[in-house]
């Protein structure tokens, strides 16, 4: 067995700036919600359960180690559950796509790319709404602190924490959304290929289930979408996703090779979405 070693860079954010892509807006404890209609839980293979959310009629983002964990089997199961009430989106076979670049492997290097794209080959998602996504665009950075301004916040379907212990629990939770994460670096190879993102902020850990959930700003009222989700460091409050920004071009490149291919759109001010 090897062990693969890489050196990350760290970058200052305003090498891969996000406009109102947020800081500290004070951490409150989770709280369930009906906001982001875009955002859905996947089963995968009947028992693996992430996050993802929806970029079209036919397209799903949500992280690539779910998707690994679950092939060969294409088989998923798309829901959402708000307020505990349970609607199955889509229940069906799936064509499953990893980022070229994702290396489970990989002691740090997983998270650059820990995105996958999950297609669906017999029906389609009935979202009123699709994600809006961030480039890489302007900048939010404040020159005095180096910090990200406004609240970065992620919307995911974790499991429930056990009451008692605050620990997280089995069971299934319904959307819940986590305000409160501060930016402070982004880890990457080269300083002008920032690939992931460093939270902080919060003391509590996002429950399992949580990956592949969309981690967002507001911009002039609408969720934006920056990265996905990939998980927490081991017993300290930091959190890790990968940034959507540099993979936009892959959405294009990897679905045009299917018979649903995307076409991603910048709206201008580096707003994105995504279309077929």
């Amino acid at each position: 067995m090897t062990t693969r070693f890489t050196i990350a860079v760290l970058v200052c954010f305003s090498c891969c700036s996000l406009a109102g892509c947020g800081g500290d807006a004070g951490q409150e404890p989770p709280r369930l919600t009906d906001d982001v209609d875009w955002a859905v839980r996947i089963v995968f293979a009947g028992e693996h359960y992430c996050s993802g959310f929806v970029l079209s009629e036919h397209w799903l983002l949500t992280a690539g180690h779910c998707v690994e964990e679950a092939l060969p089997d294409e088989r998923v199961e798309v829901s959402q559950q708000v307020f505990g009430d349970r609607r199955v989106l889509y229940d069906g076979n799936a064509e499953l796509i990893l980022h070229p670049d994702y290396v489970s492997s990989a002691v740090l290097t997983h998270r650059w790319n820990d995105v996958a794209l999950v297609g669906l080959r017999e029906g389609v998602v009935d979202a009123d709404e699709r994600a809006r996504l961030a480039g890489l665009g302007c900048s939010c950075v404040d020159e005095d602190d180096g910090q990200a301004q406004g609240n970065l916040y992620a919307v995911g379907y974790g499991h429930e924490p056990d009451p008692d212990t605050g620990l997280c629990s089995d069971v299934l939770g319904s959307k819940k959304r986590y305000d409160g994460f501060v930016f402070r670096q982004v880890l990457g190879p080269l300083v002008d290929d920032p690939r992931a993102v460093e939270l902080y902020g919060r003391e509590d850990a996002l429950c399992g289930g949580d990956s592949g959930a969309p981690l967002m700003f507001d911009r002039d009222g609408i969720p934006h979408a920056f990265a996905v989700f990939s998980g927490n460091a081991l017993m300290r409050p930091i959190f890790y996703g990968s940034l959507i920004g540099p993979k936009i071009s892959w959405l294009d490149e990897a679905t045009g090779l299917t018979d649903m291919p995307l076409h991603c759109v910048d709206f201008g001010g580096d707003s994105w979405a995504c279309f077929e």
